[in-house]
């Protein structure tokens, strides 16, 4: 599939809190959507815990391109996420423009475009760690 094709339209299905989950996800592709995202996901909290990572991450093999957001503030954490769901997903996406307050504390979100080396070397990190060339690393601004 050829999402760049020259005079397509291209549907997105953004990442939204609490809402871009798999079944959502399912109702839109129902619906010709090309590409969907998860919902934010915070890359330290994913792999650390099991419990996380079955929460936050569910898909199927219909649900597809899908890229998958991460919050992080660490390049070899949110490396680590990406490796565990590349299988699963067409690429990751860091959130670098969530305004919220409890996210930029944390160190993720919007506070990340002041920090273009962090950002440069999560970018770097991904490619590297995941291996598949086709794999995207896309970045989340506002």
């Amino acid at each position: 599939m050829d999402l760049f094709e020259k005079g397509k339209v291209l549907k997105v299905c953004a990442p939204m809190v609490r809402y871009s989950k798999l079944a959502f996800r399912s109702l839109v592709r129902k619906y010709s959507c090309d590409v969907c995202f998860t919902p934010m996901i915070v890359a330290s909290d994913f792999i650390q815990s099991t419990k996380a990572r079955d929460s936050e991450f569910t898909t199927n093999q219909h649900d597809r391109p899908l890229i998958v957001q991460f919050a992080a503030d660490n390049a070899q954490t949110l490396a680590d996420a990406a490796c565990v769901v590349a299988p699963f997903s067409d690429g990751v996406d860091i959130n670098c423009g969530c305004p919220q307050r409890w996210a930029m504390s944390a160190g993720y979100g919007a506070c990340l475009i002041n920090k273009p080396e962090l950002v440069k070397d999560m970018v770097a990190r991904v490619r590297n760690q995941v291996g598949n060339p086709n794999y995207t690393v896309s970045i989340k601004i506002r």
